[in-house]
């Protein structure tokens, strides 16, 4: 019986091919690339099926717009203020945009395997996606503390699971990072903003 490191190289090389994609070379590569369509509330693209092996083509009819920026009525008036209303907007963004793309059903966080992926979202999807959110909030002048980081990465098999996330950085406060991360929860629910170095250090809901 193989016990120790070497079932654990074992397990690895077992389940790597098997694993939601957030250490694909392909999904990399959908992160780095960034957002080369047009981007406005009315059309942009989400990934979905692990990987972002599906990128659909959607966006927000006029009424459904301004139900996010109503999200942001009252102005808040700090950057911990603002990151409240930027989980409660990605949460309607996500609510709005579930029904037309399928991830309406999308579950917390990611099985370890599964395959009947095609309307899930795993760490990559959800990095892309609430990066995308982001976007189109700071675009339209609605996110005013903080400006769009690049996505953040964690892991890498040895010492936890791959692991990415959308990021921000408070304007005001020497360019603090933090992660705005959806993938611990169901599709609608708010996205966890923590900073990013607690982040990367394997912080998740679970261990607060």
């Amino acid at each position: 019986m193989i016990t120790g490191p070497k079932m654990r190289i074992a397990v690895i090389l077992l389940v790597v091919p098997l694993l939601a994609a957030c250490a694909g070379n392909r999904a990399v590569g959908v992160l780095k690339e960034g957002h080369n369509d047009l981007i406005v509330s009315r059309d942009f693209g989400i990934c979905k099926g692990y990987g972002c092996r599906y990128y659909l083509k959607t966006g927000l009819n006029r009424d459904e717009w301004q139900q996010i920026v109503a999200v942001f009525a009252v102005p808040p008036e700090n950057a911990a203020q603002e990151r409240g209303l930027i989980k409660k907007a990605i949460g309607l963004f996500e609510r709005l945009i579930g029904p037309k793309t399928g991830t309406d059903t999308d579950d917390a966080g990611a099985q370890l395997i599964n395959f009947s992926t095609r309307d899930q979202m795993d760490c990559i999807d959800e990095a892309f996606n609430s990066s995308t959110y982001l976007f189109l909030l700071r675009k339209a002048g609605l996110i005013r503390f903080h400006t769009l980081g690049k996505t953040l990465r964690r892991g890498n098999y040895i010492n936890r699971w791959p692991h990415n996330s959308a990021t921000i950085h408070e304007i005001r406060n020497n360019n603090a990072h933090y992660v705005v991360d959806s993938w611990f929860h169901a599709n609608g629910e708010e996205p966890e903003i923590v900073p990013a170095s607690q982040w990367s250090d394997g912080w998740s809901p679970e261990r607060k």
